[in-house]
């Protein structure tokens, strides 16, 4: 259920990353009802705009109600959410999205997420859920960025379990290369892949997929100026010509659903 929130923040972390940070507050209700994929939209000093911005829900606690999302300062909605205090109250609309991440059923899937910038906070949360249905679950998550800085939104994966491939395009930490250079070789039968990131990168990655046949879950990150399938401003093509919203269609999608 779609609820207006206002939530107490706890804390604003600054990350190693330039600019990026984590927002904790307390939600109960989003931590019980928020799945991955699902996002919220926020509303702080927006300046000029008077439109919500969306952020993917990053780590939810249902035990404690409390949740997190990660940002990089980038406009005036982040420069108010990174001046936030604790004990400031969050203004949020969440969860949202009509179609989330669903794990492939089956005690063997090799499940795989790949992420880059933005998409590696849903993936973590999705990593943390399949771990949680069932711990003995293999998991790899293929973490890709320009550079060893820029790898964010992995905190606390290794710890679960989670096999943590890093991927640099200037080979400054892990694989040198795209994501693709570490996905291609452990594409196969029982694998399962689960991608989010900049439209390139899930191109590639859904190309693969497909050309292999592996079930691969994307999630959109088009612009969503309302999130709540009003405006139509988030629109991604179909392969029969039609189009989707997003943000209530989607966001997750099937790798075949979506035209490039």
């Amino acid at each position: 259920m779609i609820r207006k929130t206002a939530a107490r923040v706890v804390s604003v972390e600054p990350l190693p990353a330039p600019g990026h940070h984590v927002l904790k507050f307390v939600a109960p209700e989003l931590a019980t009802d928020a799945r991955p994929g699902h996002f919220i939209a926020v509303s702080a000093d927006t300046g000029p705009s008077i439109l919500r911005k969306p952020f993917s829900v990053f780590t939810v606690d249902r035990a404690t109600g409390m949740c997190s999302i990660l940002f990089s300062v980038y406009g005036p909605t982040t420069r108010a959410m990174a001046r936030m205090a604790t004990g400031d109250s969050l203004d949020f609309l969440g969860p949202l999205g009509g179609r989330v991440f669903e794990a492939v059923p089956g005690e063997d899937v090799h499940h795989v997420l790949v992420g880059g910038g933005y998409g590696v906070p849903p993936l973590n949360f999705l990593a943390r859920a399949i771990r949680a249905d069932n711990p003995a679950a293999k998991v790899t998550l293929i973490h890709g960025a320009r550079s060893a800085d820029l790898l964010v939104g992995a905190d606390g994966l290794a710890e679960l379990g989670v096999d943590v491939v890093p991927c640099t395009d200037d080979g400054s930490a892990g694989v040198h290369g795209r994501v693709t250079v570490a996905l291609e070789p452990i594409l196969s039968p029982g694998t399962a892949v689960y991608t989010c990131g900049p439209t390139p990168m899930m191109r590639a990655v859904a190309e693969r997929c497909l050309a292999t046949e592996v079930p691969c879950q994307i999630s959109m990150e088009t612009p969503m100026p309302c999130g709540v399938g009003i405006c139509v401003g988030c629109v991604v093509g179909r392969p029969d010509g039609t189009y989707s919203r997003t943000c209530v269609d989607g966001p997750v999608y099937q790798a075949g659903e979506v035209r490039w």
